[in-house]
């Protein structure tokens, strides 16, 4: 693929479950220039002499200080970049920790604590990431306007239903659609607007008054390159090469597998005849 020949190249893994997809990134970084990888620490070894430049943080999928060492190193290349540059970033679920930049003055401390009491009170991942997103320097597009003017193509591994680009990894390319109105929205539903750190209130309160409003992404490309969907769907069409009558019931599960795994009326429920014996349920 031409697009991978680019001037700069930063690689954000999966977490915890990229070796393969390391294992194919590597040949076609070697040919590029600048080579960044990003991942979970213990994830790989490298050969000796390798062009490819390593960086490792985030243990337990939790952001530390070796993952804000990189974070800012890789906003430090993307700052480097020109017209003349194309900046390929490859990302995947998981994304969110590996790439920790608060804005200052919240400290990465803050922003931790902030993100574990959300969860810890149920927020959902779309709520913890609109968070995460008005408090980074990267994501929310972050790291695409700090490429601006090069060109950035993304290629993005999807780990949440339904896709929804700004969600991955936090969208470091895909300008945010929430406002400060939102976030406190979130903060007030789960009873934390109140115990904000003066940092957090800091930042939220110039974004609400940049008189620039959000950027945009006018010269990024976001192409969803694997997804439960198109899983199913290949999936569904080895199946049947196979012979089986194979039917996707929902690309929108989730939860635990086991109770909807071992519902009886589960193709009644969902229009679908009953299946032959030669047949192939998935979800």
């Amino acid at each position: 693929m031409e697009l991978l020949l680019g001037q700069s190249c930063i690689w954000w893994p999966m977490v915890g479950e990229g070796r393969t997809l390391i294992s194919c990134g590597i040949k076609t970084m070697e040919r590029s220039g600048n080579y960044l990888i990003w991942l979970q620490k213990g994830e790989m070894l490298l050969k000796p002499h390798s062009r490819v430049q390593v960086f490792e943080g985030a243990e337990d999928n939790l952001p530390d200080r070796d993952a804000l060492r990189a974070a800012l190193t890789i906003r430090q290349l993307a700052e480097g970049l020109t017209a003349d540059d194309l900046l390929l970033v490859l990302i995947s679920g998981g994304g969110s920790a590996l790439l920790p930049a608060p804005i200052p003055p919240v400290t990465l401390e803050e922003k931790q604590t902030l993100t574990r009491l959300l969860a810890a009170r149920g927020a959902t991942i779309q709520e913890l990431n609109t968070i995460r997103k008005a408090l980074s320097q990267l994501k929310g597009g972050g790291l695409a306007q700090a490429a601006y003017p090069a060109q950035v193509v993304s290629l993005i591994l999807s780990d949440v239903v339904g896709d929804p680009v700004e969600v991955i990894a936090s969208g470091p390319t895909v300008a945010s659609s929430h406002s400060v109105q939102d976030c406190l929205h979130i903060l007030n539903r789960y009873g934390l607007r109140a115990a904000l750190p003066r940092s957090v209130k800091t930042v939220l309160s110039r974004a609400d008054s940049d008189p620039h409003g959000p950027h945009t992404c006018g010269h990024v490309l976001n192409v969803i390159i694997g997804s439960n969907v198109l899983a199913l769907a290949e999936a569904q069409r080895q199946a049947e090469a196979l012979g089986y009558q194979a039917v996707v019931l929902s690309a929108a599960m989730q939860g635990w597998g086991t109770p909807a795994a071992h519902r009886d009326d589960r193709h009644q429920c969902h229009g679908h005849p009953p299946l032959v014996p030669a047949a192939s349920v998935m979800a």
